[in-house]
C-alpha cells in the first residue's frame, strides 16, 4: 500500500511486540526497495511516516479499507470484525485475507455484512501477483468493485472467486499436498518426493512450499476441505503431529530432514 498507493496506513495488533515486529518488517522492506532503486531514497522517511502502529481500534476510525489477517479461526475473525465495526464508518470496506474460511459466515453477525469481501493474498505478498477476491452472499457491488479497484492499484492480478471452501488456489494446492503427504506416509523419502515433483515443473518443491505457507495454516485449510469434501481430502495423522510439535517444516536449518520429524513420522511397513 505504501509503495503502490502512497496512502496513510494503520497497523493494529494485540501486543506491542507484534506491532513492533510488523513495523520492523515494513521499514526493512521499504529500505530494501530504496537500495534497489525501486523507490526514491529521499521519499523513505515520508513513506514510513505514513504508517501509524497502534493497539487501539479507535485509531482506525478514518480508515476506508481494512484488511483482517488474524488467526484462521472463525470465532476470532467474527470477534475482530464485531469490535472493528464499532469504530469504522458505515462505508468502510472490511476485507478478509482468509485462505479457506466462509466469508459469508464471517460477516453474518455484522450490522453491515454487505461491506465484507474476501481479499486473499499469496506469500510473499509483495512479490506474488495473484489476489483472490471473494464475493460473499451479501457482498454489495460497490464493495466488490472497490476491492477490485484497490487490488489493481496494488499491481495485483485480481480473480473473482465464489465463497466456497478454500476458494480456488488452495483447493487445488491442498488436493496436491494431500497426495504428496500420502506418498511419504506410504514409505517414500521426503527428499525423494520433493525432487520428483519439483522436476515436473513446479515453482518450488512441495515440502519447501509447505514451510513457506506454514504447516499450521496448511493443516487448517486441509481440515476445512476434508470437512467439506471427505471423498476428496484426507488429513494425514503425521501432518497433524508435525503441527502439534510446532515444526516450521520437515527440513532443518541445514536443508536436511529434521531428525525429530523422521523419528515420529510413521510410514507404511512394508512400504507401498
Amino acid at each position: 500500500f505504501l509503495r503502490r498507493m502512497k496512502v496513510p496506513v494503520v497497523i493494529k495488533d494485540i501486543k506491542q511486540e507484534f506491532v513492533d515486529k510488523g513495523m520492523g518488517y515494513v521499514e526493512q522492506e521499504i529500505n530494501r526497495q530504496a537500495e534497489k532503486g525501486r523507490i526514491d531514497k529521499d521519499s523513505v522517511p515520508w513513506l514510513l511516516n505514513l504508517v501509524e502502529p497502534t493497539l487501539d481500534y479507535a485509531d482506525m476510525a478514518d480508515c476506508d479499507f481494512v484488511i483482517e489477517a488474524v488467526l484462521e479461526e472463525m470465532p476470532i475473525k467474527k470477534k475482530v470484525y464485531g469490535e472493528l465495526e464499532e469504530h469504522v464508518s458505515e462505508t468502510c470496506i472490511l476485507a478478509t485475507n482468509t485462505s479457506s474460511l466462509s466469508v459469508t459466515e464471517m460477516a453474518s453477525d455484522l450490522k453491515h455484512p454487505e461491506r465484507v469481501v474476501g481479499f486473499h493474498f499469496f506469500n510473499p505478498v509483495a512479490a506474488m501477483p495473484l489476489l483472490e477476491i471473494v464475493k460473499a452472499e451479501k457482498t454489495s457491488d460497490p464493495a466488490l468493485i472497490t476491492a477490485f479497484d484497490t487490488g489493481r492499484k496494488l499491481g495485483k492480478r485480481c480473480v473473482l472467486c465464489k465463497d466456497a471452501p478454500a476458494f480456488i488456489v488452495n483447493r487445488l494446492l491442498l488436493r496436491s499436498m494431500v497426495e504428496t503427504l500420502k506418498l511419504v506416509d506410504e514409505g517414500n523419502d521426503f527428499k525423494e518426493v520433493d525432487d520428483a515433483l519439483w522436476a515436473m515443473g513446479g515453482p518450488m518443491p512441495p515440502f519447501v512450499l509447505m514451510a513457506l505457507v506454514g504447516p499450521a495454516i496448511a493443516l487448517h485449510t486441509n481440515e476445512t476441505l476434508a470437512d467439506a469434501f471427505p471423498d476428496r481430502y484426507v488429513v494425514s495423522e503425521n501432518f497433524k503431529e508435525l503441527v502439534a510439535r510446532k515444526k516450521s517444516g520437515v527440513y532443518g536449518p541445514d536443508g536436511q530432514v529434521d531428525p525429530e520429524v523422521r523419528e515420529f513420522w510413521k510410514q507404511a511397513d512394508p512400504p507401498k
